[in-house]
């Protein structure tokens, strides 16, 4: 069944007092959130609904200082991934034990987002998600009661007047401080050198209006071939990209590749992401060349949503992919 079909239903019928009562006044804690900048905290409220659901409060603005809105008619739909992914740290640490300290791998990441919806209004949108928490398949020993060593959280994002967004789902490993040193070994901490950045993509190829903001540049000799291939670029001097000091590249910068990936192919034309599938197969270091690989997939007929797979590689092996689903703006 599709993500987007609101016949889904993740909590029981009878939500009790407090479905409208979500607060938008104000930002929850950054470090919930893992958030340094308050201007990139999305959830502004929170509360449980049952044993493992919860609703929570996002606001989005309508000019967003990365997220902006899409040929200034649409919400940008990683907003929902990025409120997904705030969302789920917020409920394991708030409500499963999660310390601060520990570290959050994202394993996949999937939005679907209806476009109607995520029209632009008169003033900022309030959506409320209606989040669930698979169980565990195990908790790890020594983890305690309570505490999560992996989630997987699913979410119906619903805006004002409950009109429905869209859906998704991100599964995540949750290490502690020793078990993800050992992971890392001598790359914890960001690396002392990075490679030169490459030259950027012209800004409106991607969907961008500042070239800081494009991660994608200029084709390497391979795209000769017919395909769509560009070097990933890493800036951690970007505020909204970097937030805060990492060891490898952040998952929403991948998740930006492969919108912008999606975007050039199918530039001049100017799309709409609407379903975004993603897994993420092990760390993109940040002082290691990223190959990012677009490959249009077939049409059934023109009327069809432009489907795009997006690869990224470092020395030959494959780090990430994700589906890009695109509907053209008119």
């Amino acid at each position: 069944m599709s993500l987007t079909d609101p016949s889904r239903a993740f909590l029981a019928p009878d939500h009790g007092p407090g479905r409208g009562g979500l607060s938008y006044l104000r930002t929850a804690p950054r470090h919930l959130v893992d958030r340094s900048a308050i201007a990139d905290v999305l959830i502004t409220d929170w509360q449980r609904t049952g044993a493992d659901t919860f609703f929570l409060g996002a606001q989005w603005p309508r000019g967003h200082a990365f997220y902006a809105p899409i040929a200034g008619a649409w919400y940008d739909p990683l907003l929902a991934a990025e409120s997904l992914r705030q969302a789920s740290l917020l409920v394991g640490q708030t409500y499963y034990g999660i310390p601060r300290g520990h570290q959050w791998v994202i394993g996949e990441l999937d939005i679907e987002v209806v476009p109607a919806a995520l029209l632009l209004g008169s003033r900022p949108a309030e959506i409320r998600l209606e989040v669930a928490r698979s169980p565990d398949p195990g908790a790890a020993p020594g983890a305690g009661a309570g505490a999560a060593t992996a989630m997987t959280v699913e979410a119906e994002l619903l805006r004002d007047d409950d009109a429905f967004v869209g859906a998704g789902r991100i599964s995540l490993d949750i290490l502690p401080p020793a078990a993800y040193a050992r992971l890392r070994g001598d790359r914890l901490g960001p690396p002392t050198s990075l490679p030169p950045l490459p030259e950027a993509l012209p800004p409106p190829v991607v969907g961008r209006l500042d070239v800081r903001d494009v991660v994608l540049g200029v084709p390497t000799a391979r795209s000769g071939r017919g395909g769509h291939v560009w070097q990933l670029r890493v800036d951690p001097s970007h505020p909204a990209l970097f937030d805060h000091p990492v060891d490898h590249v952040p998952a929403m910068l991948l998740l930006e590749a492969a919108r912008q990936a999606a975007q050039a192919v199918c530039a001049p034309y100017r799309v709409l992401p609407v379903e975004v599938r993603s897994a993420f197969h092990r760390p993109v270091e940040l002082d290691i060349a990223c190959e990012i690989a677009a490959t249009p997939l077939p049409q059934q007929d023109a009327a069809e949503d432009t489907a795009v797979r997006v690869t990224a590689s470092q020395n030959g092996v494959l780090v990430f992919d994700s589906l890009v689903v695109a509907a053209l703006c008119d």
